[in-house]
């Protein structure tokens, strides 16, 4: 609990101690057209972009179409250490090579896109695990949430006491229907319910984000099966899957595909499949190819301005936390 609320307060004094621009009460007055999201993100202090770790990111590479179009997608996973066996198996499933080949065979609209095990067959690799329900839950990040709301509420605080700024607290700019209490902890959504008496956490299922095929409880699944979420009501899985990460680029890739003629978007056929290329680690790529992602803290006082920005009063997933590449 220490530990907790000592990085919330360092985080916060970095804020507090200057390095987050500000409008000037007499600008304010004057009506100064409000700034727009990506004005909001120009203005974001540097250090409060943070960097993705190569070891999170997934490349995910369809055939390229017809006419030459690269097909490539990029998939953030949860870090180790606010996630558990699905995100271990996940990353067994890319270094050895499992995907490659496998195919795309479920595309429902508004809904999910489906890949890999099945209708395939694939012999799975060495070493996976056994996931239990119970890890759709983990209390890592709750403390991550807790910390950064708590230096982001801080932070918020003495900017508007001390330099006469307007910003809204985040259950102000956005409405949560779905019973939980949510927050953003460590550049990702997360929510929070009481049940069976205890406080769980677990990450929010918004559109883009990749979820194993779960089976009849408890089976949920190896992560050999997965579906990438797309449409805008996802909310209403979470915790009845598990979440291991999250589109960060090239999602019209895995949505705008020829949809499934059989119930449930499945393919009537073999020939509709759309076979999988590679999903590669990007710390597995060639140093050239590597690509660097940042995201924006979720204790910046900026974060709650972009969501304002955007226009806010939607659920925590209509404003997804803003990551950027950056240009080698």
């Amino acid at each position: 609990m220490k530990n907790r609320f000592r990085s919330a307060r360092i985080a916060f004094l970095a804020i507090a101690a200057g390095c987050f621009p500000v409008a000037s009460p007499a600008l304010a007055q004057d009506e100064t057209p409000a700034p727009t999201p990506t004005e909001v993100l120009a203005a974001a202090p540097a250090d409060h972009w943070l960097p993705i770790p190569l070891n999170d990111l997934l490349i995910f590479t369809l055939p390229d179409t017809a006419d030459g179009t690269k097909r490539q997608s990029v998939i953030q996973l949860l870090p180790a250490e606010l996630s558990g066996g699905h995100v271990r198996n996940v990353r067994t499933f890319a270094k050895t090579r499992w995907w490659d080949g496998t195919k795309i065979y479920r595309v429902a609209k508004d809904f999910v896109t489906q890949f890999g095990g099945n209708p395939d067959g694939k012999k799975l690799p060495k070493g996976l695990e056994t996931v239990p329900e119970s890890e759709y839950f983990n209390a890592a990040l709750g403390a991550k949430r807790d910390a950064d709301m708590a230096a982001l509420k801080a932070a918020v605080d003495y900017s508007n006491q001390y330099q006469g700024t307007d910003i809204r607290p985040l259950m102000k700019i956005i409405y949560e229907s779905y019973g939980a209490i949510v927050g953003f902890g460590g550049g990702w959504p997360i929510g929070s319910k009481t049940i069976d008496g205890m406080v769980q956490y677990y990450p929010l299922t918004c559109r883009g984000s990749l979820s194993p095929a779960h089976y009849d409880p408890p089976d949920t699944g190896s992560g050999a099966e997965m579906s990438v979420i797309t449409g805008e009501a996802a909310r209403s899985l979470d915790t009845t899957f598990g979440m291991v990460g999250r589109v960060i680029e090239g999602l019209e890739h895995l949505q705008n595909l020829p949809l499934g003629t059989d119930p449930g978007g499945f393919s009537a056929d073999k020939s509709q499949h759309v076979e999988i290329r590679a999903i590669r680690l990007a710390s597995e790529l060639p140093l050239a190819e590597q690509p660097t992602y940042e995201y924006l803290a979720s204790y910046s006082p900026s974060l709650l301005q972009y969501i304002e920005a955007q226009g806010g009063y939607g659920n925590i997933c209509t404003a997804p936390v803003p990551i950027r590449k950056i240009s080698k």
